[in-house]
């Protein structure tokens, strides 16, 4: 026989096996679902609700309550202690018989073993096709879609992809020649093309200069990584001029 257990730990399978119980009405069923879910007290196992109060809560009428109890009372669901209506309330108990019911189908739910692979991951019939040693589909390569290719830069060179990095745009007019001359120095230094085919074109109001990262460049001996930066975008910038692939003055920040 099966150890008793407390009602809260099979209460699953005493509703499973009233609902399979065709001697109850669905008007019962209700009655005891709502009682068991809502009211029961997980430690006494006893639940009081007024048969007004069950009404109200599942739409049906008082006298329907009475009877739905009286029949779980007779198919041996519920142990009743009715009160005397205005001080002691009616109690509703699971049976005993109905909980030993529910341990039983518990225990064999616990005793089912679930089967594990002993390795992790889907376990996938093995390859009986000959036709390919490897996985996947083999397909015909589509010939429309290899002449539509189309190769940028010359001679099937890859195209250049620019490294966006946070490099300040400033203005700095061709009236400013100290500042230019101060570039223009920096660009021979770095061994980069002159200026005027690099650096970006730009009119501001009736002034034309150019856009420079900062008013004066870097010094020479300078290492850190906002002059490394600056550095890749000129030479990134005298790529594309190299390629020919956009026009020096249109040359995008």
């Amino acid at each position: 026989m099966s150890e008793r257990r407390p009602f809260r730990e099979v209460k699953l399978q005493w509703l499973e096996q009233l609902s399979c119980d065709a001697r109850m009405s669905d008007s019962a069923k209700c009655v005891a679902l709502h009682i068991i879910t809502r009211y029961v007290n997980g430690h006494t196992e006893e639940a009081w609700p007024s048969y007004q109060t069950i009404a109200d809560a599942i739409g049906k009428s008082v006298k329907t309550i009475q009877r739905a109890i009286h029949d779980l009372e007779l198919g041996g669901w519920f142990d009743v202690v009715r009160g005397n209506g205005s001080r002691v309330s009616t109690r509703y108990r699971p049976s005993e018989a109905s909980i030993l019911l529910a341990c039983e189908a518990r225990e064999k739910t616990d005793k089912i073993v679930t089967l594990h692979p002993q390795k992790g991951g889907q376990n996938c019939p093995k390859r009986r096709s000959k036709m390919s040693g490897k996985g996947g589909q083999n397909c015909h390569p589509n010939l429309e879609n290899l002449n539509n290719k189309k190769i940028n830069g010359r001679e099937g060179a890859p195209p250049l992809v620019e490294r966006r990095r946070a490099i300040p745009a400033l203005f700095v007019a061709e009236h400013e020649t100290e500042k230019l001359d101060r570039w223009r120095e920096w660009f021979i230094e770095m061994e980069l093309p002159a200026l005027e085919q690099v650096a970006k074109k730009e009119q501001r109001g009736e002034k034309d200069g150019f856009i420079f990262p900062c008013y004066y460049p870097p010094n020479s001996d300078d290492d850190d990584e906002r002059s490394q930066s600056w550095l890749e975008y000129f030479r990134f910038r005298a790529e594309l001029v190299r390629r020919q692939e956009i026009q020096p003055s249109r040359l995008a920040s």
